[in-house]
């Protein structure tokens, strides 16, 4: 067959390599994969029937081949992970904040609910305490390499982080019987586990193979999934590296695949943030930043204050994200798989609850609802507060200030550790954080071109409308 003009969608990342037989990671439209291989002799790595691409590994020479037979194609860009029973068991300090007990005295474990936890790798979870009830009651239901497929079963390297997904489920489901220690809720749920991450290097491959675990869980029915994973900065080949304001929910094509499982397969998606809140990039990582993601950042337990490293939302976005906070000091990567296990207990209460209405529910029981921020999010939803949402009670919102002065003076009790002013340019956008240490008299001065100010007082929160 002659091949005159052949019109391409190929999507991919233009990398300048001074060997043409560099490979580099491209997508290209489903419809075209015969051509390629007639052009090529090339057969795809992944083909994803949600965002209608397979993804290929090509060198400079073949690249140049299209343009010769004028092919048109258009780049994107790329995506690194993220990293840190019984009604009288002591609980883990995340469980604590959420007060899972509420839950808990409710008897809700995460019964029938199947439970999708997508990671860099599960080292030692065979042998993992915490793990062992899932073992002795056959509830692991899958579990897939997609990575290094010959390596052994719950094997690896603990130095590159091979261990991240066995801490990571244990805190959506871990109970050690001899501590007496819960660590998640979602104790009686099945699991199926993939690992798509590799510690030793970064490379487009993991994202085709986050897909492609996703679209797997989805055929498995498997709705809810953990992703403690996140791509931005890091890559073995820095040219691939994305830059901050391409963390907008459309260009990675991971978020394009969370925001289709969301939207058209029904399945609730609780994505990590991201641990870049203290360096330059600051922002949250992919897809953390799919608008239909449940994304999880990470707060200080006692007061519910953004934890120094937890990234920051977007702030071209006109959307929120994070969405919510949880309690961590070793990464957003371990706050996410705790949202995760309190959404299992949500459906096994309420298998008639969407993904959409799960995700109003945590939002809605978040301290700082109805005013978000994209430092926290809605702040950090308890299961007390969760089910008075969902049983229609009345619960406390935040105090509401007015004011076309250039200074509000609030009282703040002595028991309080410290108050922190939140001043937004908008309703969600923070333009600056401001922490005062004292107690009684406060003043809060209008900050230049804010226009409201949320207040934090440990949990309780006060809204400022500068008029």
């Amino acid at each position: 067959m002659v091949l005159k003009k052949i019109s391409f969608s190929l999507v991919f990342l233009t990398i300048c390599l001074s060997n043409n037989w560099a490979q580099s990671k491209y997508w290209i439209a489903n419809k075209d994969t015969l051509a390629v291989k007639q052009l090529l002799h090339q057969t795809p790595i992944v083909c994803s029937n949600w965002l209608g691409h397979c993804s290929y590994q090509l060198t400079s020479e073949d690249t140049n081949i299209l343009k010769q037979k004028r092919i048109h194609y258009r780049s994107v860009l790329q995506f690194a992970p993220l990293t840190k029973e019984s009604k009288n068991s002591t609980l883990g300090f995340a469980l604590e904040q959420v007060k899972a007990e509420a839950f808990i005295s409710k008897g809700l474990n995460g019964s029938g609910i199947k439970i999708g936890v997508i990671d860099g790798g599960f080292l030692g979870a065979d042998k993992n305490e915490s793990l062992q009830l899932f073992f002795k009651n056959d509830h692991i239901k899958y579990y897939k390499d997609y990575i290094t497929p010959d390596l052994e079963m719950y094997g690896g390297i603990s130095g590159l982080d091979d261990n991240h997904g066995t801490e990571v489920w244990q805190l959506i489901g871990g109970y050690n019987s001899r501590k007496d220690i819960l660590y998640g809720l979602a104790t009686k749920a099945e699991y199926y586990l993939a690992r798509t991450d590799h510690g030793a290097f970064e490379k487009r491959i993991e994202e085709d193979l986050l897909i492609k675990a996703l679209e797997d869980m989805d055929s498995m029915g498997v709705k809810l999934i953990n992703l403690s994973l996140g791509y931005n900065l890091g890559y073995t080949n820095p040219e691939e590296n994305y830059t901050s304001n391409q963390m907008d929910g459309k260009t990675s094509m991971v978020a394009r695949a969370v925001d289709h499982a969301a939207k058209e397969r029904g399945m609730l998606i609780v994505v990590a943030a991201g641990n870049e809140g203290t360096i330059k990039w600051q922002t949250l990582s992919t897809p953390g930043d799919a608008k239909y993601a449940l994304t999880v950042g990470s707060s200080k337990q006692k007061v519910w204050d953004k934890i120094d490293y937890s990234s920051t939302g977007p702030d071209y976005t006109d959307f929120v994200k994070p969405d919510i906070a949880v309690y961590s000091t070793q990464g957003t990567s371990y706050s996410t798989p705790v949202v995760t296990g309190m959404a299992a207990c949500l459906w096994q209460m309420d298998s008639t609850l969407t993904n959409f209405e799960i995700i109003e529910l945590f939002q809605k029981a978040g301290n700082f609802y109805p005013y978000p921020n994209n430092y926290l999010g809605y702040g950090v939803p308890t299961c007390e507060e969760i089910l008075k949402v969902y049983n229609q009670q009345e619960r406390e919102s935040p105090r509401v200030i007015h004011t076309q002065k250039d200074a509000v003076v609030i009282k703040v009790p002595k028991e309080v550790k410290y108050t922190v002013a939140f001043h937004k340019r908008d309703s969600i956008h923070v333009l600056h954080r401001n922490i005062y240490r004292q107690s009684g008299k406060l003043k809060i001065k209008k900050v230049e071109e804010a226009s409201q100010t949320s207040i934090l007082m440990d949990t309780k929160v006060i809204e400022i409308f500068w008029e």
